[in-house]
Formats: C-alpha cells, structure tokens, sequence
C-alpha cells in the first residue's frame, strides 16, 4: 500500500468515526426508542405481511394498520393499567402499614401458637442463640413495605407525572415503527452490505436476536401477565386488593423457583395470621395448584418450535440487565446475552478448524514426552 492509499485510508476512516459519532449523539436521546421499535418490527413482521397480503401488498397501510393496532392493544391499555396501579398501589401500601402498625407481631411470633416450633430450634441449634423476643418483625416489614411504596410512588411519579414527556416518547416509538415496518427489509439489505460477516452467519445472528425476543416476550412477559392475572382473581376472592398485588405476583413470577410464592405466600400467612384460616389454605391452594400450573402448561405452548435461552440465564441476564439499563434491561439483557452466545458459537464454527490442529499439535507434542508438563 502507498503512502497516498494510506493517507486517504486514514483520512476516510477519520471521517467515518467523527460522523458517527456526531450522529450517535443526536440520535442518543432516542437510543431506547429506536430498540424497542426494532424489537417490536421484528415480533409483528408476521402479522404485517399477513395484513400487506390482505391489503393488495401495500407496504405503507399494512404498516399503518399494525401500528395502530399496536396502539389500541398496547399503549392505551399500558396507560390506563399504570395509573390505575399506582392509584391502588399508594391505597394498598397504606393499608398495609396501618394494618402491620395496629398489630402485635411479636406477641403473635411469642405466643402459644409458634412456642413449640421456637423451642425446637432452641434445643436443636444452641449456638444460633435465637431469641424470639428479639426479633424486630414489624419493624423489618414496615421498613419493606415503606420501600415498595416510595419505589411505586417513584415510578408513577415519572410515568404520571411527566405525562407529555411520555407521551412524546410513545409518539416517537410509533413512527420509528411505522418506518421500520414499511422499510424495515430494504433497510436491513442495506445494513448487511457493511458486514464483514458471511450471510448465514448474519442469518444466524437476526434469527437468535429474534428467537430471544420470541422468548422473553412470550416466555416470560406473556406468562407473567397470565399468572398475575389469574393470582389477582384469586386475591380479590380473599378480600385483597387485585390490581396491585396481581400486578406484583405478575413480577415475582419472573423469579425462578419460588416465583409467585412471594406474594400468595405473604398473603396467606397474613389471612392465617387475622384468622381466616379458610382463606388462608384457599389462597395457598389457588397460588400452589392453579397459578404455579400456569408456567408449566403455558410456557411450552407459547414456546413450541421457539430456540429459548435456559431460565437461568435469562434471570441472571434479566437482573444484570436492570441493573446496567433499568426498566429497559429486562430486554436489553437477555438479547445482549443472547448475542453474546451466538457470536460465541460463529467463532468457533469459523476457527474450529485451527483451534483442532492446535489441540492436536499440543496432544502430539505431549505424547512425544518433549512437553515440559511430563
């Protein structure tokens, strides 16, 4: 190469990365917008070309139906549910710190009813030195639900209270997804034309991306929803409030293995605890047999014939996701996971065949007790 094709090389490439940088900080703002709008093109592809097919292959009012389908279905009811949930949240959360401060827990936890059990763990494990007066169980849980209810109060506060801010960023959400499903295919051709990348692999790529938003939607957003729906109509039975408590056994079944235990758990420790104990055994019931049912029997059928990332993974992806990204992580963590495994798998199928002369070499070498290790 001359020193003429490399000053213009450099001189290009310079170029490139100002621009791109200049142009990643206007479209910054817009950053989560533009994914989950990706995210949602990809998920109705299908239904927007079975509606372009039905609507003469017009590209723009295929596109233009499925966004407002995705506004009547999605948004408008994602709005109502937010403020009616932080309305009941703020009622709820009060209710139970008036219940938790007129009520003696630890007379309760010292009384007949635990004695025996309290006494067990005495005699059995000295060195705990555990000491039932001792424990401080109204304070923990007031201090617990004061938490729950300053983080509820926060999030309505930001999704309320900036309303116009919001809406705003659901105004722009929909027309980067009427663009994305009208151009969505002729931009994605353009996109590969600066990939390196060979165009299975580029394949494999959008299809695991697209197969992990498939599950986490599906698998676990579609399962969370039925599960606390269900949980909710089985709280309002027992006389506690649905929409609320629904709502967060829909989030805790997002937990592996105790799941929505961390809600009809409680709930029914506490009907036990105000004595209705008939109540109690219903909700235990109602929580262990129907909701917990709900993930064995929905998942598969939401997930037949989908690749879907083990629920470890997804969990740990889930938490590291909202840790890193917020409410967004939830998305964001298992797909950027995802992309992780899958460019994992494209390396070694594109260099499996000197990573095995190289095992072989060292197993070689070994063999010929000339390795240092023998």
């Amino acid at each position: 190469m001359t020193k003429q094709v490399q000053i213009y090389t450099y001189f290009l490439l310079g170029i490139l990365a100002v621009s791109l940088y200049f142009a990643f900080q206007v479209l910054s703002p817009f950053i989560n917008n533009i994914a989950m709008a990706i995210i949602l093109a990809s998920l109705l592809h299908p239904v927007h070309k079975r509606l372009r097919r039905r609507l003469g292959g017009s590209r723009t009012l295929a596109a233009l139906c499925t966004t407002v389908l995705v506004t009547l279905l999605i948004i408008i009811p994602l709005f109502l549910f937010t403020g009616a949930l932080v309305g009941q949240a703020a009622t709820s959360i009060t209710a139970l710190q008036a219940w938790l401060k007129a009520t003696n827990l630890e007379s309760w936890f010292t009384g007949d009813t635990f004695a025996p059990y309290i006494h067990w763990v005495q005699q059995t494990f000295p060195w705990l030195q555990f000491d039932a007066g001792s424990l401080d169980v109204k304070g923990g849980l007031l201090e617990l639900s004061k938490n729950l209810g300053q983080l509820t109060i926060d999030l309505g506060t930001r999704v309320l209270g900036n309303f116009i801010g919001v809406l705003l960023n659901f105004l722009i959400l929909l027309f980067v997804l009427f663009f994305l499903l009208r151009d969505g295919e002729a931009m994605l051709a353009q996109l590969k034309k600066f990939s390196p990348l060979h165009d299975d692999q580029e394949d494999r790529i959008l299809n695991r991306m697209h197969d992990v938003a498939l599950s986490v939607m599906a698998g676990s957003f579609l399962v969370a929803i039925c599960q606390g729906v269900v949980g909710g109509i089985g709280l309002a039975i027992v006389g506690i409030p649905a929409l609320f408590w629904g709502a967060m056994m829909g989030f805790a079944s997002l937990v592996p293995v105790v799941g929505t235990m961390l809600i009809w758990g409680p709930a029914a420790l506490y009907l036990l605890i105000v004595g209705n104990w008939k109540e109690a055994l219903f909700i235990t019931g109602w929580g262990a047999v129907i909701v917990s049912s709900i993930d064995s029997v929905l998942r598969p059928l939401l997930m037949k014939g989908q690749a879907k990332m083990s629920t470890f993974w997804v969990f740990l992806s889930i938490i590291g996701g909202i840790n890193y990204f917020g409410p967004l992580g939830i998305l964001y963590g298992p797909m950027i996971l995802a992309l992780a495994m899958v460019m994992l798998s494209i390396y070694a199928d594109e260099y499996s065949e000197p990573l095995s002369d190289k095992h072989n070499a060292t197993g070689e070498k070994q063999g010929d007790g000339t390795s240092p290790v023998c």
